[in-house]
């Protein structure tokens, strides 16, 4: 049997509740989790309905207010890595699911598709999707790009969603995580770089599996709303550099299905609230660098400090 987990701060409850619902209800799960960053309105939703729901599913259901383990700023770290040890102290099922709490695509069929891959003998089985346009930009130009310099020859930068919340973990790697001062440090939206990292450390087999439905959530405002994830997810790599990994570990990708239309027209971010961003708070040293680039980058940028648009852009 399983342990799902969804860690929460400030959610939608009846989002968060369709979700441990449909993980409730899968064959394959004894226990849904639910972890608050604090008691709010949601947590305390959440608590109420969970002596139904676990009467209706016939699943063990727990809500945690998560504990102050890392070392960092309290955040999404602390909140999985209550999982973690819930899971070991409390539990003795085979597997450990994590999934995101405000997933709007999200059903069973998530959690077949990952023990499906994990019966096949992997260690780690991680969800990757197609992401609404502009979504996943820390990503894109953080993550995979330091573990491109980092790592240049291992698989740390091919794979798909290194800062994705949905993954399944087998016993022998959830011990390994919790026992990893570098992993039980990072309390804050540095925690998915650390487990990536981790399991390319000590070398265990990762199955990439493919949810054609995509990711659909709650997403943000203005980029600006993602300035902390950022530096958090940056400094969780700078604080790697050196780190040594295993000499080999197995990687698969399922192959890439079809895109539904509804995460091809969604924006990722306020468009409008972002583009007064390009004219704003310009420094002598952004300038200097700007000169680096090809001629059409720096004409455009530089026109964005009168009017921003976009329209140069490739």
């Amino acid at each position: 049997m399983s342990t799902v987990v969804f860690p929460f701060k400030r959610e939608d409850p009846e989002v968060l509740l369709g979700n441990m619902r449909a993980a409730a209800e899968h064959p394959r799960v004894g226990c849904v989790v639910a972890v608050g960053f604090d008691e709010d309105p949601c947590f305390r939703a959440i608590s109420e309905a969970a002596p139904e729901l676990r009467r209706r599913a016939g699943t063990e259901v727990a809500v945690l207010k998560q504990e102050r383990l890392g070392l960092y700023r309290p955040g999404k770290g602390d909140g999985m890595n209550t999982g973690l040890r819930f899971f070991l102290e409390e539990r003795d099922d085979d597997r450990l699911h994590f999934y995101d709490a405000d997933l709007l695509s999200f059903d069973g069929g998530w959690i077949t598709q990952a023990e499906e891959a994990a019966d096949q003998g992997y260690d780690l089985v991680r969800h990757y999707f197609p992401r609404a346009s502009t979504d996943a930009m820390i990503t894109w130009f953080i993550t995979r790009t330091g573990f491109a310099l980092l790592w240049p020859r291992s698989e740390l930068p091919r794979v798909e969603q290194p800062l994705g919340g949905e993954l399944l973990i087998t016993r022998p790697v959830v011990e390994q995580f919790n026992a990893d001062p570098r992993v039980h440090a990072q309390s804050d939206w540095g925690i998915d770089t650390l487990y990536t990292f981790a399991t390319a450390a000590y070398g265990y087999s990762m199955f990439e599996t493919y949810v054609s439905a995509g990711k659909i959530h709650r997403l943000y405002g203005a980029l600006t709303d993602l300035r902390t994830m950022l530096v958090e997810c940056f400094a969780a790599l700078q604080g790697l550099a050196g780190e040594r990994l295993a000499d080999h570990a197995t990687h698969h990708i399922a192959y890439q299905g079809p895109v539904k239309e509804d995460v091809k027209r969604k924006i990722g971010y306020a468009f409008d609230d972002t583009l007064a961003l390009l004219a704003a708070d310009w420094t002598d040293r952004q300038s200097e660098l700007l000169q680096a680039f090809p001629k059409a980058v720096r004409e455009g940028m530089e026109a964005c400090r009168r009017w921003p648009r976009v329209g140069f852009m490739d």
